[in-house]
């Protein structure tokens, strides 16, 4: 895959984020959600066409790393890939915070009844407890990157 100066400029705040990762923090983590149950992360790094594929109709995820840095918090990346029209998720909300970094295409972010026009090099925010879920509005497929810190389990 090649990156251009730009791809890797407005993902270098996710990269830095992953610089602190390790294998084991790719494991999914425990089903009851706990956070002292997952690993550490270390320095490692995740190449794009080495992740794993999930497909769900016509879009498709793929899973980076989910683990807790060193002071405990948990932290969790996947990079999606949406069709036209379709949207990434029903709306929903959690307690963690969560980062929208759009790679191609334009999304429509809807947070808490309001939505936001996203195109490639955007970020969007969504803060804690907030209803969202975002939709391809773009004549192609979209791609963004998900990374998201704090804890459901509380």
């Amino acid at each position: 895959m090649n990156c251009t100066r730009r791809d890797l400029a407005f993902l270098f705040p996710s990269l830095f984020v992953a610089g602190a990762t390790s294998l084991d923090a790719q494991q999914t983590p425990a089903a009851d959600n706990s956070v002292e149950k997952l690993p550490v992360m270390r320095t490692q790094h995740f190449k794009y066409d080495e992740l794993p594929v999930t497909a769900n109709g016509q879009n498709r995820q793929r899973r980076m790393f989910t683990g807790k840095t060193h002071t405990g918090f948990k932290i969790e990346s996947h990079q999606s890939d949406i069709a036209p029209g379709e949207v990434n998720h029903p709306p929903h909300r959690h307690l963690r915070e969560e980062m929208m970094l759009i790679r191609e295409g334009v999304m429509e972010l809807t947070i808490a009844g309001t939505a936001y026009r996203l195109g490639p090099g955007d970020v969007g925010v969504i803060g804690s407890n907030e209803l969202h879920n975002a939709r391809n509005v773009g004549p192609g497929r979209a791609t963004y990157f998900i990374v998201n810190i704090g804890r459901d389990d509380v």
